[in-house]
């Protein structure tokens, strides 16, 4: 019988960090079922690349992260400066796009300002309870540049009902300029410091992956290729595969919380309803070895129905020990509601798409390439998932 004071299911980046926290303080198992530690923050190696799944940047925001991640990574740690861009309207114009209208033609300029002002002049704080992003977008940013950006791309995004979709999470994500930095990035000079990704870290060497590999180092109790197939937590015992069974006093769970209470034995069936009704999208991932890539941008938003792809990144301007002497990569998303994605025409939509903004000259250009999926992307957030995670966490 094996007992173990914590249970820790996921080695990705939360799962190791929590790992780190109890190593040498209280046994734990940390059950991982990849053969290396990392989750979605590992980097894959393929024809002399190294791709991630999709930008993985680091925003570190509080001191005690900070402290863990860039002793981890040591001297292997670039601090750069965002250059982050829209293309819309057939122009590329600074992220973000509310704040740098100027760019854009004169009738789309126009209608976003004159809309932003309108809004601003009558705004009234947010009723009680969850604000849905269509409403919210209009009282916030005006019908202009909802019209053009906010609802386009997010719709494209989140592949949910945009009416259904509510704004928890648009607080430290989506940038709210004042009437003054919305006219002047219309009309004078681009607005700079907006955002919450202004400045960010990443590896020098070895793509996000560096990361994991570095706070997996000393980890004893980390266990690789093991997979937790069930669980009763009142009993306190897992079944690992390929392992067997595991005792444990507490539980630390990083996978999809509706994924953990489907191997719950135990989950109560008002649990089980709950955990059913969360929702997620699913990201598929391009990455493209490219030769002759002449951008300084780290990565572009894409509103425009035109383009299959929401973001598309070019990694190798992180760091240019991710491809071979004269490569860049690109990373480019596509999200569904969960729904398979035909990856072949998603790749010629794409091309087409690289070759209409002027991120790509040819076809003939690309000399790797590499489809990675997320199938757990981002959370969808509803009033569904407000009353499920009450009930869940009870």
């Amino acid at each position: 019988m094996f007992k173990t004071d914590t249970l820790i299911i996921g080695g990705g980046l939360a799962g190791l960090s929590a790992a780190t926290a109890l190593e040498g303080r209280k046994d734990y198992f940390l059950a991982e079922r990849e053969r290396r530690p990392g989750g979605l923050a590992a980097t894959i190696k393929k024809g002399g690349f190294d791709f991630d799944y999709s930008g993985h940047l680091l925003h570190l925001r509080w001191p005690e992260t900070s402290k863990l991640i860039l002793g981890a990574l040591g001297k292997n740690c670039a601090r750069i400066k965002r250059d982050a861009r829209v293309y819309s309207h057939k122009s590329w114009t600074p992220y973000p796009f509310q704040a740098n209208l100027a760019g854009l033609p004169p009738s789309v300029k126009s209608d976003c300002v004159s809309g932003f002002l309108a809004a601003y002049a009558a705004r009234k704080p947010a009723g009680s309870g969850p604000e849905v992003f269509t409403r919210w977008t209009r009282r916030v940013f005006g019908d202009g540049i909802s019209n053009h950006f906010m609802l386009p791309y997010n719709a494209k995004l989140w592949q949910y009902p945009l009416e259904r979709l509510t704004t928890e999470w648009c607080a430290p994500f989506v940038p709210l300029p004042t009437p003054e930095e919305v006219i002047k990035g219309a009309y004078g000079k681009r607005s700079e410091g907006l955002g919450y990704n202004t400045v960010f870290n990443y590896p020098k060497h070895g793509g996000i992956g560096a990361l994991p590999n570095a706070l997996a180092k000393g980890l004893g109790g980390l266990r690789l290729g093991l997979e937790v197939e069930s669980l009763n937590l009142k009993k306190g015992v897992a079944n690992v595969r390929h392992f067997g069974p595991v005792h444990f006093r507490r539980l630390i769970n990083t996978s999809p919380l509706n994924e953990l209470i489907s191997r719950s034995e135990d989950a109560p069936a008002a649990v089980r309803r709950a955990a059913a009704s969360l929702r997620h999208n699913t990201v598929y991932v391009l990455n493209l070895g490219v030769k002759g890539v002449k951008s300084d941008m780290h990565w572009g938003y894409f509103p425009g129905s035109a383009f299959p792809f929401y973001r598309a990144g070019i990694a190798t301007n992180f760091s240019s020990e991710l491809a071979p002497r004269g490569c860049s990569s690109f990373y480019i998303e596509i999200a569904t509601p969960g729904s398979a994605l035909d990856l072949a025409s998603a790749e010629k939509g794409i091309i087409k798409g690289l070759k209409a903004c002027g991120l790509l000259g040819s076809a003939g250009q690309i000399v790797e390439k590499l489809w990675l999926k997320i199938p757990c992307a981002y959370v969808i957030y509803n009033r569904e998932r407000a009353e499920a995670l009450p009930v869940i966490f009870d």
